[in-house]
């Protein structure tokens, strides 16, 4: 019952977090609400994997322990865009903080969707690295049009 709990809170944060995130890419008032919901995101992630972690098979746990090690850079990220974007203007340090964690977010959306499809290892490992790389290149498209306008 808890990791479901868990599961719902994390995934719903998530959502809001990357909802927030592409706010915050144009508009730093956003980004309180951007930060607060990775950091709860995470939490609930961190929440949901420990309660059932003794019942996942090794493959699995590799996954779910890579996702909770790519959550914590993400929160860190998102509190460096927060902190410069606090600090000065919007800036292109800032953007790639929130882009990253906005293609982290979607990478992992897309991950767990084909890891609960019950794909193999590979395939879900390979879907990993072909959404990371389509997002980035996604990225640097955005930022050459949102940079300038924001300074």
């Amino acid at each position: 019952m808890w990791h479901t709990v868990f599961i719902v809170l994390h995934a719903a944060l998530g959502v809001v977090a990357f909802a927030a995130g592409c706010r915050a890419l144009r508009h730093s008032r956003a980004l309180g609400t951007y930060w607060w919901s990775l950091l709860g995101m995470a939490v609930f992630l961190v929440l949901a994997v420990a309660v059932e972690w003794r019942v996942l098979d090794p493959a699995t746990r590799v996954v779910f322990g890579a996702l909770v090690v790519l959550a914590v850079v993400m929160v860190a990220r998102g509190w460096a865009a927060w902190r410069l974007q606090r600090m000065a203007a919007p800036s292109g340090r800032s953007f790639d903080h929130v882009g990253f964690t906005l293609v982290s977010l979607f990478d992992a959306f897309v991950v767990v969707t084909v890891l609960n499809a019950g794909a193999p290892g590979w395939l879900i490992a390979a879907t990993g690295v072909v959404v990371g790389v389509a997002g980035h290149f996604v990225l640097v498209a955005v930022r050459r049009r949102v940079v300038p306008a924001v300074g």
